[in-house]
């Protein structure tokens, strides 16, 4: 009796629109999941629910039974800001001679590598970590990281890369130095990623997809491996590109060095001592990295860029971003965006 009251109970709460329920009232089964009633709507709490949903191979019929019927039919699920990938080039390595390039030093630049090893354990050293990523198994690397490949099993490998750009990036921090398993659910949006990048005229889809499998990614279990630590890139290093990668202006080399806790003076010599090379030319380097990625993310004119990027006034950043590329940065600016999507 007492059961069937609640029920009625509840019914009712579902037939009145404007009322808000006790938080964590009961109402009724959806499939073999429990409603729980709130404020802004129904959820699923079940734990065997969750399990059926996050199935790749549930039939269409059984998910659409899992559906609760909403408190509020007309009001449904507000978006939030979301930081949309950009520049998306997808392709892959078959093998692991291919994947160390630039042959000179270690790659370094503003864009994020997404690396899924579908076939062939590989090393990945990424800053100062060598990260053993097997088959099935996938690892983000962010703008201005370090990265190369060492110790394969075998020179064949079947290894698919996404380079890509995102104005806000904070949604893919927590994503550093960790490992996911290419879940049955994320290989089908990879497959799918595949099927609108391989297709014309499917730029927006292919977007889109991509933006779906970064989500799916950060809300996947991520891998838990203690990682060799190595010195093939000094600490110092990894500090100084993480001070540049910052919003806002890149800093200049006294704050840089204040920032460290050493005199500017202390900091060129122990960079120079460390890399072998200037503090100055590397600086360059990641000023000019950081101005493509700018150029192609953002609409601000270039004086503005200049400015975010070091420069004192415009004519020395043309200057510098023509002798580093060959071109002035309004013709990279309108040269690459007509080819971002492929």
């Amino acid at each position: 009796m007492a059961a069937r009251r609640a029920n009625g109970k509840n019914d009712d709460i579902l037939n009145r629109s404007n009322s808000c329920p006790r938080p964590g009232s009961p109402t009724r089964a959806a499939g073999d999941g429990i409603l729980v009633l709130n404020c802004t709507g129904i959820r699923l709490t079940a734990m065997k629910t969750r399990r059926k949903i996050d199935s790749p191979n549930l039939p269409l019929e059984r998910l659409v039974r899992l559906l609760p019927l909403p408190l509020r039919p007309l009001h449904g699920q507000r978006s939030t800001e979301l930081a949309m990938p950009d520049g998306i080039v997808c392709f892959y390595h078959r093998s692991a001679r291919e994947m160390n390039r630039p042959a000179e030093g270690r790659a370094l630049h503003h864009r994020y590598v997404l690396i899924m090893a579908l076939e062939t354990s590989v090393t990945v050293c990424v800053d100062e970590r060598a990260i053993r990523l097997h088959a099935g198994e996938g690892l983000l690397i962010l703008p201005f990281q370090f990265h190369n490949y060492i110790q394969p099993t075998q020179d064949k490998i079947t290894w698919m890369f996404v380079t890509f750009e995102m104005a806000d990036g904070r949604s893919l921090e927590p994503l550093r130095f960790r490992i996911f398993a290419l879940s049955p659910l994320l290989r089908q949006l990879i497959a799918e990623l595949l099927r609108a990048y391989l297709t014309p005229n499917q730029d927006d889809a292919t977007i889109v997809i991509f933006a779906l499998l970064l989500i799916r990614i950060r809300q996947t279990d991520l891998l838990h491996r203690d990682h060799e630590i190595t010195r093939d890139v000094p600490e110092l290093v990894i500090k100084i590109n993480q001070l540049a990668q910052g919003e806002g202006e890149m800093p200049s080399v006294k704050e840089m060095a204040r920032g460290i806790g050493i005199s500017a003076s202390h900091l060129r010599a122990r960079f120079r001592a460390s890399c072998g090379v200037s503090l100055g030319r590397h600086l360059r380097r990641l000023r000019m990295e950081k101005a493509c990625g700018l150029l192609l993310l953002s609409s601000r004119r270039v004086s503005e860029i200049a400015e975010q990027c070091g420069f004192n006034s415009i004519f020395s950043f043309s200057r510098a971003f023509r002798t580093a590329y060959g071109i002035s940065p309004m013709a990279y600016r309108s040269r690459s965006k007509p080819h971002q999507g492929k």
